[in-house]
């Protein structure tokens, strides 16, 4: 569960019970079947956030895997075939190689590339520089002559940001940012991603870190404290998204 998880501390009782009491009845279930418990929390995630619709996995880097590939297929419906995704510098999405590719920091790029390159389709921009995102997006919705000779399409797929930024230093989202994000998705047809994995589930002060920068996200990630320490990962959408 990496770092960040343990919300409810060491030992909780309550937290100690339920394990307990799931572990003693069935300790795993395959999502071919309804899951109570499981179909109780996709409800209370519904409940307290926008989301219309909860999918399960096992780690926040699962959960980001999860959303990058609902953006790419959403782009794809929409006829584009060269999907892009902008992202921030100093961000970090997760350890897998789709989430690492978008993850902002070429540190952890290091090793793992194919020909210099990571996974393709990930830009990056300035965390809360909107001029600097906004040219980006204009960019990015262009094709390039010889692709469009090609048959291909460019354009953007989506913005994924985090509401605050950890790795980047402990960085607050700027709303102005975040509005501007929005509306340039809502211009585009593409979809707005929340990685809420660390900052998610109370840890700046409300549920959801979206709520502190006054934007409603299409896609947003949960994981770490969402398990109070016991591995768990989860992609929520709403709207066309959830779809």
């Amino acid at each position: 569960s990496g770092i960040a998880t343990c919300a409810l501390g060491h030992s909780n009782p309550e937290l100690n019970a339920a394990i307990t009491e799931q572990m003693s009845a069935l300790h795993h279930v395959s999502n071919l079947y309804l899951i109570p418990r499981q179909a109780q929390l996709a409800a209370w995630l519904c409940e307290n956030s926008v989301a219309d619709k909860a999918f399960f996995c096992n780690s926040g880097a699962e959960a980001n895997e999860g959303a990058i590939k609902l953006a790419r297929k959403h782009a794809s419906n929409r006829g584009i075939t060269d999907p892009v995704i902008v992202t921030a510098k100093q961000s970090f999405h997760g350890r897998t190689l789709a989430a690492l590719s978008a993850t902002g920091q070429p540190k952890y790029h290091e090793g793992f590339g194919y020909g210099g390159e990571m996974v393709r389709g990930f830009e990056f921009v300035t965390y809360n520089d909107a001029e600097e995102l906004e040219a980006k997006v204009k960019e990015v919705e262009v094709t390039p002559e010889e692709d469009a000779k090609a048959g291909r399409k460019r354009g953007l797929a989506a913005i994924m940001m985090e509401p605050l930024q950890g790795e980047g230093g402990i960085i607050p989202g700027d709303p102005a940012f975040f509005a501007a994000a929005r509306k340039l998705c809502d211009d585009t047809g593409a979809l707005l991603l929340c990685d809420e994995v660390q900052v998610g589930m109370g840890r700046t002060g409300t549920l959801w870190g979206y709520e502190n920068v006054g934007v409603e996200p299409d896609v947003f990630t949960s994981a770490k404290a969402l398990g109070g320490g016991v591995p768990i990962g989860a992609m929520m959408a709403r709207g066309e998204a959830a779809n």
